[in-house]
């Protein structure tokens, strides 16, 4: 280790590091794989190998402690959480049992026939928010499709009236500020006080569910399994608060809009995509490895461990930078070069062992039926001038805020 104590550079939240963090990155491959940041209290792991270890081990490196991570609560927001429900472990802060019981709960709600039967409703979906936009000529990608169209699908997967979108956007963005970013004192009631409104709506609408069973994720959610076992309360709201209704949008609109963006940026792709459609699962999974829009998951050591030859106690925080690894020379040596003849490329976005992403599946399909219906209506798309993405960043997500686009309306 050339450098241990390079990692105290490291600032996710603004400048360089959420403009382009690939370099930095490429610097803790090669001279401190695991290295300490004192701001975040946490060991940056960014070497791949490295990373699927700390995943495939959750007896050592422990996911119970996710929800921990962003902001030091005060006393003040402390209060008005007490006034919700208190935080259940989910598929994603959970380790073995408790996660091998949530995920067999919540797994009936994704098996592959109930994600095969969204095709339909997604593509209904993005053909009526597309026709709201085809015919100006111009439009932004990310508020006007990426964003709305997982959103709109994960809602009605989950029996959420559409009325509602607003509120749960605003929630579920208070939600993940408090949780994943640093948030002073002063302005954390209001984010707490959301927080407890949103899961009140989701009690509420699972007493409905309770009363009048739908053919909903909420649904499947409150029902009892054949094995007699079935979700507490605390358990329903935060799986239906956080995994489905914020988890379930989140990371796929920044998904879809890096896509589009990678599509547009590389001199070519679009035309390439139109002529051969067999290369859109190509461009999907390329963008996950070459741009992670989850970059980084969080664990702790449950004992004392060595990893990549550096000491860490028990206890010991980890940020695991999985767009790091993605681009690590040692899975892939050209892995800053964006290429989708990559056929099936290793990527981290999605984790690796038990907790890889239960809603990959519909991540995926989304982004099939709706780059395929762009490349239908929009042979000559393109970025407009002087395209500014506007990248944002927390411990786990990484997206862009725009993408602004151009194309010749149809009958022009």
């Amino acid at each position: 280790m050339k450098c241990p104590h390079l990692g105290a550079q490291y600032n996710p939240f603004s400048g360089p590091h959420v403009e382009d963090p690939h370099p930095f990155y490429a610097e803790l491959r090669r001279d401190a794989p695991v290295s300490f940041n004192p701001m975040l209290g946490m060991w940056l792991v960014s070497r791949y190998d490295d990373i699927c270890h700390v995943l495939k081990d959750p007896l050592r490196f422990s996911s119970a402690d996710m929800g921990s991570v962003g902001s030091v609560l005060a006393p003040e927001t402390l209060a008005v959480l007490a006034e919700g429900y208190p935080l259940a472990e989910s598929l994603l802060s959970s380790d073995p049992p408790t996660h091998n019981r949530l995920r067999k709960l919540m797994g009936r709600g994704f098996s592959a026939q109930r994600i095969a039967a969204q095709d339909g409703p997604i593509r209904a979906v993005t053909q009526d928010l597309i026709n709201a936009f085809v015919h100006q000529g111009q439009a932004d990608l990310v508020t006007q499709l990426a964003y709305p169209l997982p959103v709109r699908v994960i809602l009605g997967m989950v029996g959420v009236p559409e009325e509602d979108m607003a509120d749960i956007k605003r929630w579920c963005d208070d939600f993940f500020r408090m949780i994943f970013t640093r948030v002073p004192a002063e302005e954390q009631p209001p984010l707490a006080r959301s927080w407890v409104t949103y899961q009140h709506y989701v009690a509420r609408l699972i007493a409905s569910r309770r009363e009048d069973p739908r053919d909903d994720l909420a649904t499947y959610m409150v029902t009892t399994d054949a094995d007699g076992e079935a979700l507490t309360l605390p358990e329903l709201i935060i799986a239906i608060a956080g995994s489905l209704l914020a988890a379930g949008h989140e990371t796929t609109t920044a998904m879809l809009s890096q896509c589009w963006k990678q599509a547009l940026l590389q001199p070519g792709l679009w035309q390439r995509l139109r002529e051969d459609r067999s290369l859109v699962p190509h461009l999907i999974e390329e963008t996950l490895r070459y741009d992670s829009v989850s970059h980084g998951m969080i664990r702790t050591t449950t004992e004392d461990v060595e990893l990549a030859g550096v000491a860490l106690p028990k206890g010991s925080r980890l940020l695991l930078l999985y767009a790091s690894g993605s681009r690590d020379p040692a899975l892939l040596p050209d892995g800053d070069r964006f290429d989708i003849s990559r056929h099936h490329p290793s990527h981290l976005s999605f984790g690796r062992g038990i907790h890889f992403c239960i809603g990959a599946p519909l991540a995926r399909q989304e982004a099939l039926i709706a780059t395929n219906l762009l490349l239908d209506q929009m042979p000559d798309l393109r970025l407009a001038p002087n395209p500014d993405f506007r990248p944002t960043q927390n411990l786990t997500l990484r997206a862009i805020q725009n993408l602004r686009v151009e194309w010749t309306p149809t009958g022009s």
